[in-house]
Parts: structure tokens; sequence; C-alpha cells
């Protein structure tokens, strides 16, 4: 890892509740297994014939653009690169990660994923909260970061409360802010008010 890219900011970015409203259920509407072909004809690449048809099909119809867009434009400005710490990580390679991301030309930001091996709510250290810090202790040349996520909030808040913006179904502008407020160094807008979320249940 040269210099210029081990001080860039980290997005860790989770995708349900932020990319992918939970609402939004279009991709039943499409042929899911001719998506596969036309996008592994679109890009001259055969892995998006061993991808999930169903994950591909939330990313090409379901996918908020509001929110890819928002996504885009901290990545373009704050040169910041992604880290998944979503459950679409699991069990999938970079390589497959980068392949979702490059339907909305996400993929020069996706940089890695938090590790696997911490899974449960028994507490910050074995949720989610949990292994977004296994990640920064592994790699202490991280001095800027954000954690975008829709669950997970009293952990993210007891551990990184300061860098911790929640998303209530998809991210909106304040959140959007307040993220860019994190990276800046500025004191962040308050995160928006906590609404029932699937991880709650």
């Amino acid at each position: 890892m040269n210099q210029e890219s081990s001080i860039r900011p980290v997005i860790f970015l989770d995708i349900d509740g932020v990319l992918q409203p939970y609402s939004s259920q279009k991709r039943f509407r499409h042929d899911l297994h001719e998506l596969l072909k036309t996008l592994a004809e679109k890009y001259e690449d055969e892995l998006y014939l061993d991808l999930d048809r169903f994950d591909l099909g939330c990313i090409c119809f379901d996918w908020d653009i509001g929110a890819v867009e928002r996504i885009r434009s901290i990545c373009q400005d704050f040169r910041a690169k992604i880290v998944l710490s979503s459950d679409w990580r699991r069990g999938k390679s970079i390589e497959a990660l980068k392949a979702y991301f490059r339907i909305h030309e996400l993929h020069y930001y996706v940089k890695d994923k938090t590790d696997e091996r911490t899974w449960g709510d028994r507490g910050p250290e074995y949720s989610r909260a949990g292994e977004v810090r296994e990640y920064l202790e592994a790699h202490p040349e991280i001095e800027r970061f954000v954690i975008i996520d829709d669950g997970y909030r009293d952990e993210f808040e007891k551990l990184y409360p300061e860098q911790f913006v929640y998303t209530s179904d998809r991210m909106n502008f304040d959140n959007e802010v307040r993220a860019r407020q994190i990276l800046a160094g500025d004191p962040p807008q308050p995160n928006e008010p906590r609404t029932p979320s699937f991880y709650d249940f």
C-alpha cells in the first residue's frame, strides 16, 4: 500500500437501508436469469453469470439512485474508499463485490470488506460495530472514517458516536451532510431520529 492510498478516508458502508430501500421490490418484475447474460455481455465478463441474480436484480432495479449518487459524490470529493460492512459481503470475494458496484460505476472506490469472523447480538465486541473496530485495529493507517448503516445503532453510537451516520430507509440529504462533516473533521449535525429497523426485532 502506498502512502497516498493509506491516508485516504474510508466509508464503512452498509447496503440494505442505505442504498437498497426495503420497500423496493421491482426486481421481481424482471427476468433475472436474462439479466445475468445481459450483464456478462455488457461488461464482457463471465463472472456475472455466477453471481446471485437476486442481488444483481436489487442493484439494477431497486437501489435508490439518489442514495447511490450521494455515496459517489462523497467518494469523489473526499477521495474516499469503500469498505463493505454490509451482510452482502458474506461469502463474496472482493472481485465479486466490485462487479456488483461496477453496475453503478462505484467499483473504483471499493477497497475491502470487514472480516466475517464475529457475528451475533451479544454486545459491541461481537456486533457489526465490533467488526468495524477489528478492521480499524488491523489498519492503523486509517486516519478518517465514517460508518453509514441503518442498524446496530446502539452499538455504533457506543463505540463511534462521532463517526456514525444512521439511515432509516435510504441515504438522504441530511445523512450526506453529516457524513461530509465527519470526513471534513467538522462537528457533525445530529443523527436523524430513530425509527424501527429490521435489526430491532
